[in-house]
């Protein structure tokens, strides 16, 4: 088993793994072995000024598969660059405790919770959100994906981490002659055995019919870019009029409530009044709620707008007036703060979100405290990231007990009830008409995850403090030792 312990081998290993795990040309199975050939590396005792450099190329030729307009190859580097620092620390952090404080504490157990900190951190206090969740690479796999709503995407990736530090370990004893010791075995049994309990759990759960009353939905999506209609006045309005000729024809077709595309109108400044007074009576007079999104140019011929969306009842007067609250690094958008709440309807409660702004778990968290039902979210991907974002909204509505209703530019529009399951899809790459309707449960599920919040994390900072005291102690009593 020489090649496993050559460096170079298992680095192109990792950096296969790496490029090909999460986000576009996802591979997920490479997921379960991803820090197998590194954490071997630095147990090996290779050299962290080859691995550093490293990790940081494999992130960033990792992000660059979503590289396309408008997302360019510098923000890839930031990620890189990013990712990078932040796993060699941790494989840094894991190779101490291995060596010197194994005895004290689980290096196993260390390394999974450690990992899982730093992308609730992430996920909840960083601009980038969730999208550094491992978690994200099962995606596809709905029957792992209920157990979202025990424990959060968090707790998915957790069973990942495990399951590799606890391969690596058996893997690394086998190879190196040594006498399996028990402790491994039986971290690696645990986490199989848990991963398979899931799976029961999933499969459970999916068998299961969403209780409660069903309402048509639509999403509403322009095939114009937003570069044309800002500059040319003839296709921003044939855009304006295309997007409420769809909004008729979905209520037409028994939509209640209807959902534009992030940015889907662009209307001036002082027309904005007028607009809505439009909305208002097209809601009035179908008896439909419409989310209306649109952006509003700020500044004489500079790309530069206000992003919002209107929500109009049914009567015609405004519900919400909500601003985009997390911008992707460079947005050309003005921040305002708005609400983020839950309203009360006809139908039962419901809420919106601006795309990016979903990718936030503080955010999400707090629709579902709102209680709502439903979701709805206004969006605008490129292909670098389809259909992957939307499917990632999905995995938010799952941990939150909620049906998603996603409408896209240049991506794949979606509705999904509260476990994820596709009622409908419309890709704005494949031809069509931009209009997708389909019935959606209304009911909130309550799950273990929005009962008790995200208690997984609770105990992955419990576990990691008390971790650090017995670090602590153990130091501090074998310095007086050496004193005496």
């Amino acid at each position: 088993m020489r090649y496993l312990s050559n460096q170079w081998i298992l680095l192109c290993l990792g950096g296969l793994f790496v490029c090909f795990t999460g986000m576009k040309w996802n591979v997920p199975i490479f997921s379960w072995i991803l820090f197998i050939p590194f954490l071997r590396y630095v147990r090996l005792g290779h050299s962290f000024k080859i691995l550093l450099p490293s990790l940081i190329l494999f992130h960033t030729i990792s992000t660059l598969r979503i590289v396309s307009e408008p997302f360019h190859v510098w923000i890839a580097i930031f990620s890189g660059i990013q990712a990078g620092l932040l796993f060699s620390f941790i494989l840094w952090i894991w190779n101490i405790i291995r060596i010197r404080y194994s005895k004290i504490v689980s290096p196993i157990l260390f390394f999974s919770l450690l990992c899982c900190s730093f992308e609730w951190i992430g996920g909840y206090f960083s601009d980038l959100g969730v999208w550094g969740m491992l978690a994200n690479s099962q995606i596809g796999n709905l029957i792992l994906m209920q157990s979202a709503s025990l424990f959060g995407a968090t707790g998915i990736s957790f069973i990942i981490y495990i399951i590799n530090v606890s391969l690596e370990q058996v893997l690394s004893e086998i190879f190196g002659e040594e006498i399996l010791k028990k402790e491994s075995y039986l971290y690696l049994f645990f986490s199989f055995t848990l991963l398979v309990v899931l799976y029961f759990y999933g499969t459970f759960r999916l068998s299961r019919p969403i209780p409660g009353e069903q309402i048509k939905v639509a999403t509403i999506t322009t095939k114009f870019p937003i570069s044309a209609i800002f500059k040319d006045t003839k296709i921003n309005s044939q855009n304006t009029e295309v997007t409420l000729e769809k909004t008729k024809l979905a209520a037409k077709e028994g939509a209640k409530v209807i959902v534009w595309n992030e940015g889907a109108v662009l209307i001036a400044k002082e027309k904005e009044t007028y607009f809505l007074d439009l909305i208002s009576s097209m809601a009035k007079e179908y008896d439909i709620e419409i989310i209306a999104a649109y952006i509003i140019q700020l500044k004489e011929k500079e790309f530069f707008f206000d992003n919002k969306l209107v929500w109009i009842a049914s009567n015609g007067t405004i519900r919400q007036t909500y601003f985009k609250q997390f911008l992707v690094p460079g947005e050309p958008v003005s921040k305002q703060k708005s609400e983020i709440k839950a309203l009360e309807t006809q139908y039962g409660k419901m809420s919106a979100a601006i795309c990016y702004d979903f990718d936030s778990l503080w955010v999400t968290g707090i629709h579902s405290k709102e209680g709502a039902g439903i979701t709805f979210i206004p969006a605008s991907d490129w292909s670098g990231i389809n259909p992957f974002h939307t499917e990632m909204a999905v995995l938010r509505g799952i941990e939150n007990g909620s049906s998603i209703v996603r409408s896209a530019r240049d991506g794949l529009s979606g509705i999904y009830d509260a476990y994820g399951r596709a009622k409908g899809t419309l890709d704005s790459f494949e031809s069509n008409d931009g209009v997708l309707v389909s019935s959606v449960p209304i009911t909130k599920l309550d799950t273990l995850y929005t009962q008790f919040g995200n208690w997984f994390i609770g105990f992955v900072f419990l576990y990691l403090s008390i971790s650090m005291v017995r670090i602590f102690y153990f130091v501090i009593k074998n310095s007086i030792k050496k004193e005496k």
